[in-house]
């Protein structure tokens, strides 16, 4: 294999990372093996993205039910709501409201960080000491304010694995990829034991973290 002519093709300062990770662990430098953990690292990010695909619509699905349970079925126009968000939070809304059909048109086009926002604790009075419970049942034993802490840090960790994906960023020296399929798994069972068991079915990432090329 040409690897030098790969090596330039993809540009030696992104295959850098993974000459020096190679080179920190195996004491030398191999391009052939830093080109196979350049592949691992691509083909992990590929899997990833089925569990972050399954996470990402669970996730924006169970906020969605919390605020139609407090605001109504078309909460995205409803102005209690709106002026319960932030300037920033609000607008990033209101922008998609024009020709307004209903949320499922809406939900698609908001960004993840949106969601994760509307895990902050400003939201707890309004909706999740009352419907957190209800909308990710199988939480069981801990109180509303643990279960949408755990939710928030999880998607914060799990928000930046996904953006460093989309941009074609190095995740094998990822200090959260270890547990990132973990943290994906914990929210969906929360949502839906069935869910759970179908990704698990259908996922394929841990038998590639079981066989790193370094």
């Amino acid at each position: 294999m040409p690897h030098l002519a790969i090596e330039r093709n993809l540009s030696i300062s992104r295959l850098s990372t993974y000459r020096n990770a190679v080179k920190a662990i195996l004491g030398e430098d191999c391009i052939e093996t830093a080109i196979e953990l350049y592949e691992w690292n691509a083909q992990l990010s590929s899997r990833l993205l089925v569990p972050l695909h399954i996470y990402e619509i669970t996730l924006r699905n169970a906020i969605s039910e919390a605020i139609s349970l407090r605001y109504g079925s078309d909460w995205p126009i409803n102005l209690a709501f709106q002026t319960s968000l932030p300037h920033k939070q609000r607008a990033d809304l209101t922008v998609l409201l024009t020709n307004y059909q209903n949320p499922n048109k809406i939900l698609p086009e908001l960004k993840l960080f949106w969601f994760e926002n509307m895990l902050k604790s400003s939201q707890n009075v309004r909706l999740w000491v009352p419907f957190i419970q209800t909308v990710f049942p199988n939480a069981v034993g801990v109180t509303p304010d643990v279960i949408r802490q755990q939710l928030k840090d999880d998607c914060f960790v799990i928000r930046k694995i996904r953006n460093r994906i989309a941009h074609h960023e190095p995740i094998f020296n990822h200090s959260s990829l270890p547990s990132i399929l973990l943290k994906v798994e914990k929210t969906i069972s929360n949502r839906c034991i069935e869910t759970h068991k179908w990704l698990i079915g259908i996922e394929s990432v841990k038998s590639l973290l079981g066989n790193p090329v370094i």
